[in-house]
């Protein structure tokens, strides 16, 4: 509807003066169906808002879009004609090509092989798939990655203490989880190292746990046959848990990266980079680069001798996550030639990421422009925050299993005929939409508490609400007898669907009662938009609840299936049957589904 009226409005002005014109939903308490504000040309035109309102009513006095319009203090506000204004709800897009000749490598997860995913990777993922989907659904082309970091000390440590006390177990001859099995090891590496820290320090001839771990990292690099056989067992059984779980949270990444596989590529364009001058060697053999003003340590007290220069590659040859970083990106860029990297990373690695888009720039392998660090903040327990040394790490597939839990008591409750089979599956529906709508309904940058009972509620903003939202919809469309695949707003002869509109158009009975729902509908294309501009999936989230808002107090108030007449009851189904379809969309976009019966 906004493009309709800039096009009338073009017929009288010019392109500068349109372009300053801002459209908004009608402020709180005020009615209409959206409201223009003119604080922009009142500026420049020095006069007030109510001034520049007024000339612009008079301008659309003749627009046929609209019904009326008034002014409100600084707000113009619009009231379209019912039939333009449904046949555009009815015909609303459910995407957008913004983004159209975007290429975006996207990575997200970068899971530790020493431990299974917790619910801090569940954040990441919530914030990965929906942003990714979203990215998507403007237009762009999108290539889902993920980072495997699987060398390094925290690896050998679980490594050690498999090797120390494993006794030859797997994680079938224990029946457990593979990657629960490879995490044990990592937290009875710190439970043992605490223990023996104080024995190993009165005998100098006992080397600590973490100097053992120390010697096997270097074993490891040299490639000694029986540290990298061990290795490979506990990485393939960290791995194949993860993919169990990525498949229950339906992530498909098209590549993995692994960290061991770009280590000494790492190294060899920290090389080059000192050949060609980017770089240079600090006085104890490490390569380093000196960093610009604004990533230099800040708050430096006169006198303290601080290096400004950050390491690229350590004095001994080691590389660091920033070696690796610069050799993944260039082989990304070979692999796909995108025209943006994004990395969905916790907000602690933000000075990370600002250093290694510096870098990049440096060596020419990508401009500082063409990086996204995607942060967030942590999740916490409401006891506090989770540590994986101790084991009080909240892992993704024991939340799942607690969420699931809560689910199917209620289904149970509610569906009693249902089988074992379908209440299993409602119920793992209902878990996913609980954990991806709690960990995405709060802005990425803050850090959140994370609520199981919360997260599973049928009612409030949470994820199940808005499923059943849709489920009560579903069950309108059945008793109507209305397919919910097609667009039968497009298709109103479809001898399937139980309704009989011939030649009739549903935009002419459908009036003020059902305005909200349709200018809500009319605001999705834009949220989704808004979401990609802002890489910030909440926006959806909240357009999503208001939605299901809107429809629970619409039909509380409005009958449809038995409407005054069978017209206006035909007209509200197929408005029905679009608020499903945006409801739908919205949550496939989130990364979870509407079941049929909850």
């Amino acid at each position: 509807m906004e493009n309709k009226i800039l096009d009338f409005l073009a017929q009288h002005l010019d392109t500068e003066t349109l372009n300053k014109i801002n459209f908004s939903p009608v402020p709180r308490g005020q009615k209409g169906d959206l409201a223009m504000n003119f604080f922009q040309l009142a500026k420049q035109e020095r006069k007030s808002p109510v001034e520049i309102a007024e000339k612009f009513r008079g301008i659309l006095t003749d627009c046929d879009v609209l019904e009326k319009t008034e002014i409100v203090g600084p707000y113009l506000n619009l009231y379209f004609a019912n039939e333009v204004f449904y046949n555009e709800v009815f015909s609303a897009p459910l995407e957008s090509e913004i983004l159209a000749k975007k290429n975006i490598v996207f990575e997200f997860s970068g899971p530790n092989t020493n431990k299974p995913l917790h619910l801090g990777h569940m954040r990441n993922h919530a914030l990965g798939i929906s942003m990714s989907n979203l990215l998507e659904a403007c237009g762009a082309t999108v290539h889902r990655v993920n980072i495997i970091n699987d060398r390094g000390i925290h690896i050998c440590k679980s490594m050690l203490a498999y090797q120390k006390w494993g006794n030859g177990k797997t994680p079938e001859s224990v029946g457990k989880k593979s990657d629960h099995f490879v995490g044990d090891w990592y937290v009875k590496f710190s439970t043992a190292a605490k223990a023996m820290a104080d024995k190993s320090r009165e005998s100098k001839n006992d080397p600590t746990l973490d100097q053992q771990a120390q010697e096997m990292l270097v074993k490891w690099e040299a490639g000694d046959r029986e540290v990298r056989e061990l290795w490979q067992k506990m990485s393939e059984w960290a791995l194949q848990g993860h993919r169990e779980t990525y498949q229950r949270q339906g992530i498909e990444f098209e590549k993995d990266y692994r960290e061991s596989d770009f280590y000494l590529k790492g190294k060899e364009l920290a090389e080059r980079g000192l050949a060609e001058g980017v770089f240079e060697r600090r006085a104890d053999g490490a390569i380093v680069v000196e960093l610009p003003d604004d990533l230099k340590p800040k708050n430096v007290k006169e006198g303290e001798n601080i290096d400004t220069r950050k390491v690229v590659l350590r004095a001994d040859g080691t590389s660091i996550y920033l070696t690796q970083d610069l050799a993944v990106a260039e082989a990304r860029k070979k692999d796909f030639n995108p025209n943006q990297l994004v990395y969905v990373v916790a907000d602690e690695q933000n000075y990370h990421f600002k250093v290694l888009f510096y870098c990049l720039e440096k060596l020419n392998l990508a401009k500082k422009e063409e990086c996204l660090h995607l942060g967030y903040g942590l999740v916490h327990l409401p006891d506090g925050r989770m540590k994986s040394r101790e084991g009080n790490v909240v892992d993704a597939d024991n939340l799942m299993d607690e969420l699931f839990n809560l689910a199917k008591k209620e289904v149970s409750a509610r569906n009693a005929e249902l089988s074992e089979a379908e209440k299993n599956e409602v119920s793992e529906k209902i878990m996913d939409a609980a954990w991806k709508f709690y960990l995405l309904s709060t802005n990425p940058r803050k850090s959140i508490t994370f609520d199981a009972d919360k997260s599973i509620s049928f009612e409030g903003a949470t994820g199940p609400y808005l499923q059943y939202a849709g489920v009560r919809i579903k069950s309108i469309l059945r008793k109507a007898n209305l397919k919910t695949s097609p667009d039968l707003a497009q298709d109103k002869k479809d001898s399937k669907s139980g309704l009989k509109f011939l030649d009739k158009n549903p935009a002419k009975f459908l009036g003020s009662a059902e305005k909200q729902l349709g200018v809500k509908i009319l605001e999705f294309q834009k949220v989704l938009e808004k979401s990609v501009q802002n890489y910030n999936p909440t926006y959806l989230v909240t357009f999503l609840m208001e939605l299901a808002q809107d429809w629970s107090s619409f039909y509380a108030n409005n009958s449809v299936l038995n409407a005054e007449t069978e017209e206006l009851k035909n007209s509200r189904v197929l408005l029905a049957h679009k608020v499903l379809q945006v409801l739908e969309k919205g949550t496939s976009l989130l990364g979870f589904s509407i079941p049929e019966v909850m």
